[in-house]
């Protein structure tokens, strides 16, 4: 009979940072589901907790003198006290997805000691797997990189798990209820001494056909639903299921954390468990909307040709807002955009980035000829799909000249909408360890000032940041009301879908 113990684990997405005159979006987190459920499996005890959305109508001023517009969206302390207290976990693992996350982060972590200074409190997501990056190149001459990982000398943080952490969080798990060696656990990072740390290889899953489904049923999904602030420029429904069909890029976008995170092979899903996992939740949660989050969901025409298939039966409204690379498949893109469209694919984002050529090939290190981005558009529209397009203002070395040229080309491209993002130097990149090394800050701002609509680099033609912020903000502006004048029709498009219930009655 096995005399082990189960531990009690607390998943925790922290407190966001939000702007109090925009959109924020919010959504479960994939990545937490996903290591529940394989926890759960396991016979571990496990919650799922997201601060931000049990106390979304909370909104703190946190920066009045510097940022008014600045908030926290989430739980006060004392509430969150409450439920770490109530539940009474052996483990708190706490996730960073960006750096603004992270004062939040470290504030569950204090609550945690404060409530039993013997919980274990564990650091995850993209910010610490990248974090930890940097600190790999931070021994490089003249890297001006911290030589320590900053978020482990909180001594309220007592380990950090990095890279695909679904069955290295069943190790670590059972080896700390059951007060075993954690040493050699797959992604472990350990403090052991003054700037000394164990780094364990990360693992990777390389069958995600191994990886069970998210474990939605731990999430108040109709919180989520009821805020209705998923991604997507012109979303379908409020009941919106987010899926991920791979892991991995090929390409080498310089701004981009996908590769270092997650690696440049891909790896894929097979069909027939990603339709398991949709149709049964479709039909659990009243689904109206699919929107899939992967990076390259069109890179392997098969593997989208068969997955299309399955979804045309499902007869519901689906989207790629994490973008899609243009130049895929260009022979046979129009047949492709047709097979989406026929299945049910109502936009598609293409991530186009710049409208200059020097900027993709010499600053931004993307393979994309400009010459197909026109192309593909019509193309896509010709199938009958919206197309929303992404390009990014502010790179290092990019001249006020390029980023007018960049608003210039995407306003002549056909497209439907527009999102002009300024660069975000996200910890793990090239371009974050450029900054850094050459000090590109603006001064006084810094990785925590990170978000959206934040410009935290210097920039070619502007003296004052704010004042490049408000530029930007008048591009995207002026663009998106571009449609609105043209083809209002088409601007107040309605797609016609059957909601999750209808979808049911067709299969009584």
């Amino acid at each position: 009979m096995n005399s082990e113990k189960k531990a009690k684990v607390l998943l925790v997405a922290p407190n966001m940072v939000g702007m109090s005159d925009g959109l924020n979006r919010i959504q479960p987190s994939l990545g937490l589901m996903l290591i529940a459920s394989v926890l759960l499996d396991n016979g571990h005890d496990v919650r799922i907790h997201d601060t931000g959305l049990a106390g979304w109508d909370n909104r703190k001023q946190i920066e009045p003198i510097k940022d008014p517009k600045k908030i926290e969206i989430g739980q006060s302390d004392e509430e969150i006290k409450k439920y770490i207290r109530d539940y009474s976990p052996d483990i708190v693992a706490i996730s960073v997805l960006f750096s603004n996350f992270l004062d939040s982060a470290h504030s569950v972590a204090r609550i945690a000691k404060e409530v039993n200074k013997n919980i274990t409190v564990i650091l995850g997501g993209n910010h610490i797997s990248n974090s930890v990056i940097d600190y790999g190149f931070s021994k490089e001459k003249s890297s001006n990189l911290h030589d320590y990982i900053p978020d482990l000398e909180d001594d309220n943080i007592d380990l950090a798990m990095v890279g695909e952490g679904e069955f290295s969080m069943v190790q670590l798990a059972d080896a700390i209820v059951n007060n075993k060696d954690i040493s050699k656990v797959p992604g472990l990072v350990k403090k052991i001494g003054p700037k000394k740390y164990i780094i364990n290889p990360k693992n990777r899953t390389t069958d995600l056909n191994l990886l069970p489904r998210p474990a939605r049923h731990l999430v108040d999904m109709e919180g989520y639903f009821k805020i209705g602030a998923f991604q997507g420029a012109k979303p379908k429904s409020p009941r919106v299921l987010s899926i991920m069909c791979s892991r991995g890029c090929p390409e080498k976008c310089n701004f981009c954390t996908t590769p270092m995170m997650w690696g440049h092979n891909i790896r894929w899903r097979p069909v027939k468990k990603i339709m398991e996992e949709v149709n049964e939740d479709v039909k659990k949660y009243n689904i109206g909307e699919i929107q899939f989050l992967d990076d390259t969901l069109t890179l392997d025409k098969n593997h989208l040709y068969e997955m299309c298939d399955e979804l045309e039966k499902l007869g519901l409204p689906w989207c790629t807002p994490n973008g899609t690379k243009v130049n895929y498949h260009l022979k046979d893109q129009q047949d492709m955009y047709y097979r989406m469209a026929q299945s049910g694919c109502y936009q598609i984002t293409l991530a186009v980035e710049s409208g200059s050529q020097r900027v993709l090939d010499d600053i931004v290190d993307k393979r994309l000829p400009l010459e197909t981005v026109y192309p593909a558009i019509e193309r896509a529209k010709k199938a009958g799909m919206l197309v929303h397009s992404f390009y990014i203002v502010g790179h290092p070395g990019e001249t006020l000249e390029e980023m007018e040229k960049t608003y210039e080309f995407a306003v002549n491209s056909g497209a439907d909408s527009f999102s002009f993002a300024i660069l975000q130097p996200l910890p793990g990149t090239p371009v974050y360890r450029q900054v850094v090394k050459e000090n590109l800050w603006w001064p006084g701002r810094g990785l925590n000032d990170m978000m959206k609509r934040s410009s935290l680099i210097k920039v070619d033609g502007f003296n004052d940041p704010k004042v490049y912020e408000a530029w930007v903000d008048n591009l995207n502006m002026k663009a998106n009301l571009l449609l609105k004048e043209k083809n209002p029709e088409r601007f107040h498009a309605k797609y016609k879908h059957r909601t999750g219930e209808k979808y049911l009655k067709l299969q009584s």
